[in-house]
């Protein structure tokens, strides 16, 4: 398959770390201008700016946002319609919420973690549409959370399973159009919020994670990136709607790992 992507842009949301930042090296290395959303760090931000320019050439735009609330959700639609008149491809990547059981989860969790995962895309993908010409590529990041238990991950599983949802109606809706909307759920990947989530037992969750793998490691943020990037392209484009479960054969494992 090859996939050239010059001469279009890709906004990506969370783009300044993670699963994110590893898209937006890989779609620019396939020429594509990059438009980095990110909350509040500035400067991963500038770094990953400065290395997308250096290392492909490609222009580069950053919007600072947080997607948890609604002024900050449409202050960001404005500035990215203001800046670019055309948008080609469009990863729904960001994603936060309180790790916490079911039980513990208040109103300002639910809020923040639908604003980001559901709110923000619903509202950024009908303020986008008139920007995206025919054979536009939406990607959305699910996670393995909407498969499998995964400890305190109730309420973020809810809104990604929403997103999974949407993915489908959007495809749908749009089709007659000639815009794409895929998803892509890629399973156990080691991440920042991997970090975050298991704190100082982050080595030995990795080492048990792992174990469930039939590789026998986790997937590489880069990789799910490949994927991404397969979605952006044609040969892809009957697969409308579909989230591209991507977990190495964890699926048909054991359970997952969840101790915390």
């Amino acid at each position: 398959m090859s996939l050239e992507l010059k001469g279009k842009t890709a906004l990506i949301t969370g783009a300044s770390r993670g699963i994110g930042r590893a898209v937006a090296l890989k779609l620019a290395s396939l020429g594509a201008d990059i438009a980095i959303h990110y909350r509040k760090n500035l400067e991963e931000a500038e770094a990953l700016e400065a290395e997308l320019g250096s290392r492909f050439g490609v222009k580069c735009s950053k919007f600072a946002a947080d997607l948890s609330e609604l002024s900050d959700i449409h202050r960001f639609m404005d500035e990215v319609k203001a800046a670019h008149p055309r948008l080609d491809i469009y990863v729904a990547n960001a994603a936060a919420t309180a790790f916490k059981p079911l039980e513990q989860i208040r109103e300002h969790h639910i809020a923040k973690t639908m604003n980001i995962t559901v709110t923000a895309f619903i509202l950024a993908m009908n303020a986008f549409k008139p920007l995206m010409p025919p054979g536009g590529k939406v990607i959305t990041v699910s996670g393995i959370d909407t498969k499998k238990y995964c400890a305190n991950h109730g309420l973020l599983a809810a809104a990604k399973s929403a997103l999974e949802t949407l993915t489908r109606y959007y495809a749908v809706e749009w089709a007659a159009e000639q815009i794409f909307v895929h998803g892509v759920n890629p399973g156990l990947v080691d991440t920042d919020s991997l970090k975050v989530y298991f704190g100082s037992s982050y080595e030995e969750a990795k080492a048990g994670l792992s174990r469930l793998v039939p590789m026998g490691k986790l997937m590489p943020t880069g990789d799910v990136a490949e994927l991404v990037a397969f979605l952006c392209s044609r040969a892809a484009d009957w697969m409308n709607g579909e989230t591209l479960y991507a977990d190495g054969g964890v699926g048909f494992m054991m359970p997952v790992y969840s101790g915390k």
